[in-house]
């Protein structure tokens, strides 16, 4: 089971300045803050020379607080001319302050409300775990974990070139300065990161020197006489990857090589990809490049984009929950808040008129026993409420604006949008070019690493470096993608005709199914769900059973609609584990042969990194939950390819591994 967070304690001194009741320590200086930050933190790390002309610079943090060394630093990024063409910024926070107290506490500093009112309109709810957030056009990225920090360094996946190292005073949280705290900033770092904080107790000292760092002592900050300041010098110019051999990271795509050619014949070198697929899958990824400045040829065999599974009239965003929190549940909600993140961000902008989003809030009825069950284990939990309300049937009625029998899990946050008004928002990018009725069939490597896409007649569509397979029911037909165990399941929608009693719906309502308000004078509800079924003609019977299902969870709502008729069916593609299948392609027959014999236990040998597919990615088996995770899925594959800090947590990027099922196979010693 994974551990959940509380919430800061805070109380404020005669200053006002925030106090921290459980450590008995206060968040920054009394004498001014911001400058301390400046001085011990920036200077102490040689910034904003250290990322000056870089294309990426990578800052970690223990103690985020208030947030005031992240606004300080995105303040001198911001002004500095020759910064990096993208800063990471990864901070790591046990107790985090709630929104509305760290507005209060972010006002005061007058200079910084640019920045602070950006961070605090995409401060997540206190929820434990990896909260990935975009500033400045995407050029600055916040990865904060809200969890302790032996937990957040054990599943970052990150080097980092500059370590801050602020957390609450050594005599206050020791467990934030131990060895093995420092061992693993070590096992994040590189020859030279450097490293700095306000503390230069002598015990800190010679633990980072055990753990690599050269220290030195440096002029204080105020009345403090004295700071720190370090850079990483291993014994050894040998790192060892952090990574399971089998989920080792791929290579970062060569870009002096990297040019593609079209069927125009028109080639040129540059960062530029190609995609496969035009569906919310294909889409997010498209966007994810381009906004690092790939240029993306998105092909889709269809007249138009997001036809098959994401051509549903509606979708519902809402996290999945469970009893206990797992990494599923772990899963499911740092998707759900970076989708609606996206989403939210792309409403702001009065340009995005085709988006059709419709933050009503949704709510997941207890319709049966299994769903009152973990209902009533959810509340035990104490989770956010901004995140999640759990509420009785008298409620659930106010809020749905329809009488309820039952009550249910509300989340304010969630909604219902037309998926492909989605995928029309993402792919508003120059440097994002859609290929319509382009059906990519074949897949040629040639021996200089460049893919050759050809078509039914085995012609030329276009050549590219990379390529990422994100054509849904059809991701496993290339022989690349074969031995990858994609499930194909079947779904249908029903729309009906609203009524007045109908139309007092104003919020989605998940049962057995989903039900959507009425759009356009139709509700939208299903749908139905059939295992290995590859036909997605309409079915009237269909139909019946997504009315049926509707009747025994709502009759009297069910027995006011209007004419029914199909809305929409497609295939699916789900996984055996039910998670999606995400990441860096490897070469099946040299995986089997490099670990042949694992089932023997892995502690015997040291095991080869695994050997991919050279440029070749995959973005596939969503199931019903694609427009949920595809955004930080997408995230993601991008981070992947451009040698990033990842912005899910280890665990869950070995669980979305494409490799994951030839290692269970071997493991259990199967073909």
């Amino acid at each position: 089971m994974l551990p959940e967070i509380y919430p800061a304690q805070i109380e404020l001194d005669a200053n006002g300045l925030p106090f921290a009741i459980e450590y008995g320590d206060r968040y920054f200086s009394r004498e001014n803050g911001l400058a301390e930050a400046r001085h011990v933190f920036l200077q102490g790390n040689q910034l904003p020379k250290a990322w000056q002309n870089k294309e990426q610079f990578v800052i970690a943090e223990t103690g985020f607080g208030t947030g005031l060394n992240f606004l300080a630093t995105w303040q001198a990024w911001a002004n500095d001319p020759q910064r990096c063409h993208t800063l990471h910024y990864i901070s790591i926070e046990k107790h985090p302050i709630p929104k509305s107290v760290l507005a209060k506490l972010l006002a005061n500093w007058v200079e910084l409300s640019e920045f602070s009112t950006a961070l605090v309109e995409q401060y997540p709810p206190i929820l434990a775990g990896l909260h990935q957030l975009n500033f400045a056009k995407h050029h600055l990225r916040l990865s904060l974990w809200f969890a302790d920090a032996r937990t957040a360094l054990n599943e970052l996946v990150a080097q980092v070139d500059a370590w801050y190292l602020d957390g609450f005073a050594p005599a206050k949280n020791p467990d934030l300065w131990s060895p093995s705290i420092f061992q693993a900033l070590a096992d994040h770092s590189h020859p030279q990161t450097s490293l700095a904080s306000f503390t230069v107790a002598g015990q800190v000292r010679r633990d980072l020197q055990a753990a690599g760092f050269i220290c030195a002592k440096q002029t204080g900050f105020g009345q403090k006489r004295e700071m720190l300041t370090a850079y990483f010098q291993p014994a050894t110019a040998t790192r060892k990857p952090l990574e399971l051999a089998w989920f080792s990271l791929p290579p970062v795509p060569s870009l002096a090589s990297t040019h593609t050619k079209h069927q125009s014949g028109h080639q040129t070198d540059s960062k530029t990809a190609t995609v496969i697929g035009a569906g919310i899958a294909g889409c997010q990824i498209a966007y994810a490049l381009a906004r690092r400045g790939w240029q993306v040829h998105l092909l889709e065999r269809h007249p138009k984009l997001a036809q098959e599974a994401s051509g549903n009239r509606a979708g519902v965003l809402s996290p999945k929950m469970t009893a206990e929190p797992d990494w599923g549940e772990r899963f499911y909600r740092q998707s759900f808040l970076y989708a609606l993140g996206q989403l939210n961000h792309f409403a702001r902008d009065p340009a995005n008129t085709e988006l059709e989003w419709h933050a009503s809030g949704v709510l997941q009825l207890n319709h049966n026993p299994s769903e009152l069950k973990r209902w009533q284990a959810l509340q035990k939990r104490a989770l956010a409420a901004e995140f999640i309300q759990l509420v009785e049937a008298d409620t659930a009625a106010v809020l749905a604006g329809l009488p309820l029998t039952m009550g249910g899990s509300y989340f304010p946050q969630g909604g219902y949008l037309y998926p492909r008004s989605w995928c029309q928002t993402l792919i508003k990018q120059p440097l994002i070019q859609l290929h319509t009725r382009t059906e990519a069939l074949t897949l040629v490597q040639t021996q200089a690493h460049i893919w050759q896409i050809l078509n039914q007649a085995g012609e030329l569509i276009i050549e590219s470096s990379l390529v990422i397979v994100a054509n849904g029911k059809d991701a496993g037909q290339f022989s690349q993608t074969r031995f990858l165990p994609l499930l194909p399941v079947r779904g249908q929608t029903t729309q009906a005709e609203a009524s007045p009693y109908t139309r007092q719906l104003n919020m989605s309502l998940g049962h057995e199914g989903y039900l959507t308000p009425a759009i356009h004078g139709q509700h939208i509800f299903g749908a139905s769900f059939e295992r290995g079924e590859v036909n997605h003609a309409l079915k009237d019977s269909d139909n019946e059973v997504n009315y049926q299902q509707l009747k025994r969870t709502l009759p009297e709502f069910a027995a006011k609609l209007g004419s029914k008729h199909s809305s929409h069916a497609a295939i699916r593609i789900t996984t055996p584990d039910r998670y999606p299948i995400v990441g860096p392609l490897v070469d099946p027959e040299l995986f089997r042969q490099a670990y042949a014999g694992i089932q023997h236990g892995a502690g015997y040998k040291t095991w080869p990194r695994a050997a991919y597919q050279t440029g070749l990615f995959i973005s596939a088996g969503y199931g019903s939950r694609g427009l949920t995770t595809a955004a930080l899925c997408s995230e993601l594959l991008a981070a992947l390819i451009n040698s990033e800090p990842l912005p899910i947590d280890r665990s869950l990027y070995y669980k979305l591994h494409p490799a994951r099922f030839l290692l269970k196979k071997l493991q259990q010693n199967r073909d």
